[in-house]
């Protein structure tokens, strides 16, 4: 007999009611995670808060009931699916916040592994953060794309080759040549969005300023990333780009804390 088995055999006709409450200010994230995993440890769900409730310290995001080894496994399991997904959606929140009115996006939910990457990806969008540069159809030319064409001019046009009216984003780093030029020839092989991903102020500054004297700022949108911290949004937004990308600032987040309590039994 299991140590556990032995502890609940007095207990074994008893079942007891519990709920789980956060301790802390947040979006709540995971209600589909912790739907899946009660219906698999047999609980009797009493009440379950919506994705993206609001959160204060003592608000009851869970209620159910099962008898000993339920709530044991539902302690262990439950708060897990919700913790570092509210964690997430929070932190989103807060950056969209800062960032208003410009536009979020957390492309780096890509990189998460599989095993975590639905629930976080559902997280960034509880938090009001989006995952795309933009919601039409578009060729994403990422820094290892331009690499391997030798520049990001010859990068653009073949993908310009296959859909003459698909948008391009091209990501800029400045690696071939500098940062206000590669802009240049960006724009003029066609590229429709420009994200300046070097998390460097005066390189956004620079192609902003770029922008404005060639005569193409209202044609192009400009988007910003590179390690982006909450601290320096309002830095980033004066500077008037349309699209900011923010990564470990998001998905980084601490764990939202809960607790699971007994509240009550039967015979």
């Amino acid at each position: 007999m299991e140590l556990r088995e032995f502890l609940f055999e007095p207990l074994k006709d008893r079942s007891y009611s519990f709920a789980i409450r956060t301790q802390e200010n947040g979006i709540l994230s995971g209600v589909a995670r912790v739907k899946e995993l009660a219906i698999d440890l047999g609980l009797e769900v009493i009440s379950l808060a919506e994705e993206g409730s609001l959160l204060i310290p003592g608000a009851v995001v869970f209620s159910a009931r099962g008898d000993a080894e339920m709530v044991t496994r539902a302690e262990e399991t439950l708060m897990g699916a919700i913790g570092k997904p509210s964690g997430v959606a929070t932190a989103a929140a807060d950056v969209v916040k800062k960032a208003s009115p410009v536009k979020v996006v957390c492309g780096a939910w890509k990189k998460i592994g599989q095993a975590t990457k639905g629930e976080l990806r559902q997280a960034v969008i509880t938090g009001g953060a989006g995952l795309r540069m933009s919601e039409q159809p578009f060729v994403y030319l990422d820094k290892n794309y331009i690499r391997m064409f030798g520049g990001v001019t010859a990068a653009v046009a073949q993908a310009k080759l296959f859909d003459p009216d698909r948008l391009v984003v091209a990501q800029l780093r400045g690696e071939g040549q500098g940062i206000v030029e590669e802009a240049r020839s960006a724009v003029q092989a066609g590229a429709g969005i420009l994200m300046v991903d070097t998390g460097i102020l005066e390189d956004l500054k620079a192609v902003m300023s770029t922008a404005i004297a060639d005569g193409w700022r209202k044609s192009v949108q400009l988007a910003f990333a590179g390690g982006v911290s909450a601290e320096e949004l309002a830095d980033i937004v004066a500077l008037g780009p349309d699209i900011i990308d923010v990564g470990r600032a998001i998905l980084d987040a601490p764990l939202l804390d809960f607790s699971l309590d007994v509240e009550g039994g039967d015979r």
